[in-house]
């Protein structure tokens, strides 16, 4: 929607700054990032600080290990005990540290500079507004969604997960948070806070993996639709911006913008920009460049270039992207199917004295398991549909007053950008609002199946 209050100077949003400031913090506190990544060079400073994140890389797997080894014994010692409530329990948290030690391994061993690449080329590449026009917008209003979302997200799962540290303190029986078997009497004095400290940090390192592995994923998606505003805005402004660099006048530039106008009704464009207006007065104090010719064609050609450079940089980022994240929203995809289906079976079998309190900490983990596929699923949506409108955009300028000059440039770039751009979990099924249904259908029918195979007992 544009802007009636026009500004008294064109705005000058070229600052650039660290788009992903947050989720980095966040990736640290799951040793999923190294907290020396501002450090630079060498020195004492630099090498404490990468002994200290070495330490402390070495802790939280220590914990995540040994964690997921107490759970796969308990397994173990009570298969077959009848139980299934209990069992179907263990499965549960064998799941979630099964995935949250391969997120940490994958992140911070297995990929780590495909994820510098991928931060490191947005962070110095991407484009701050588009490119003078009759209107512009700026990243502003992505970055701050951005931001938005991935903290209320991240904040959830601290919430979410921490929330089972409150159970033991609240039946005040020495029991753990986690439910598991340990060699050793851990109700001793000292002993007792030791493992209810180790179990705390576990939870808190499982909160921080599942927020950095989703929460890097949702932020890339928004930024990115916050590039392709910017690159929409460029391309439906090519024209005007082709004629401010080659010099023009009043009574022209109202022409274009009559015409332009005409076929640019339309509100609500952008994904997460606000558009605003650039008033003519102040179009015309920006000097035309020497560099360019007085001939509209040459300054279309430059004009034009900057948009296809632009459009090549956000296909080549999503493809990192899709590189990055496509292995691990395959397992994903399985892990949260049976995630959903496990914690919906043990909800509705808790009937113990303490059920209330337990019934709230599973629906918590539910409802966590579905924001995060949620998000996974809506955002990589989002991404779709923006690949789809670059061509729309070049229709909203008033292409017919040059068709002659512009007609091969307008098709060659239409027809490339007709490949829209799906991002994937595995290469095998396309991550969209669909998928997000599909796999709640799929995992309600594993509990149905799981429900009949209890009741025979």
């Amino acid at each position: 929607m544009k802007e009636s209050n026009i500004p008294l100077k064109i705005k000058n949003d070229s600052k650039r700054e660290d788009l992903f400031v947050f989720v980095r913090y966040t990736m640290c506190i799951a040793a999923m990032y190294p907290f020396g990544y501002s450090f630079k060079g060498s020195g004492l400073l630099v090498l404490l600080v990468r002994i200290l994140d070495w330490f402390y890389e070495i802790v939280n797997y220590f914990v995540s290990f040994h964690i997921l080894g107490l759970y796969i014994c308990t397994i173990y010692i009570n298969y077959g005990q009848g139980d299934l409530d209990f069992f179907v329990n263990c499965m549960i948290q064998t799941i979630i540290y099964l995935w949250t030690i391969t997120m940490k391994l994958y992140f911070r061993r297995f990929r780590p500079k495909l994820l510098d690449e991928i931060i490191t080329i947005i962070n110095e590449k991407y484009q701050p507004r588009s490119a003078l026009g009759f209107s512009f917008v700026t990243m502003s209003g992505a970055h701050r969604a951005s931001k938005l979302w991935i903290k209320t997200y991240v904040y959830c799962c601290y919430i979410g997960t921490i929330f089972w540290l409150v159970l033991p303190i609240a039946y005040r029986d020495n029991s753990l948070p986690l439910a598991c078997w340990y060699p050793f009497d851990y109700t001793q004095p000292i002993v007792y806070e030791v493992v209810f400290f180790l179990q705390a940090m576990g939870q808190i390192q499982v909160a921080a993996s599942f927020a950095s592995s989703s929460g890097l994923h949702m932020v890339l998606c928004v930024l990115l639709s916050g590039q392709y505003d910017v690159l929409f805005c460029s391309l439906k402004n090519v024209l005007a911006t082709s004629y401010i660099q080659k010099g023009t006048n009043m009574a022209e530039l109202r022409l274009l913008q009559t015409e332009q106008s005409i076929s640019d009704a339309e509100p609500n464009q952008y994904a997460y920009s606000h558009e605003e207006e650039t008033p003519l007065e102040q179009i015309l104090q920006h000097p035309p460049q020497d560099v360019f010719s007085t001939d509209f064609l040459k300054a279309f050609k430059r004009s034009f270039r900057h948009c296809i450079d632009h459009h090549r940089y956000i296909v080549t980022v999503l493809r990192k992207m899709e590189r990055f994240y496509s292995p691990i929203w395959f397992l994903k995809i399985g892990e949260v199917t049976f995630l959903m289906c496990l914690v919906a079976f043990v909800s509705t079998k808790s009937t113990t004295a303490n059920s209330f309190m337990r019934m709230v900490s599973l629906g918590q983990y539910l409802l966590l398991v579905l924001y995060e596929l949620f998000i996974i699923c809506y955002f990589a949506d989002v991404v779709y549909q923006n690949s789809q409108r670059c061509g729309e955009a070049l229709w909203r300028s008033p292409w017919q007053r040059h068709l002659r000059e512009i007609r091969s440039d307008y098709l060659f770039f239409m027809l490339n950008a007709r490949k829209h751009f799906q991002l994937t979990a595995g290469k095998i099924t396309n991550l969209n609002v669909d998928r997000f249904r599909g796999t709640i259908t799929t995992a309600f029918s594993f509990l149905t199946l799981l429900q009949k195979m209890d009741a025979r007992g």
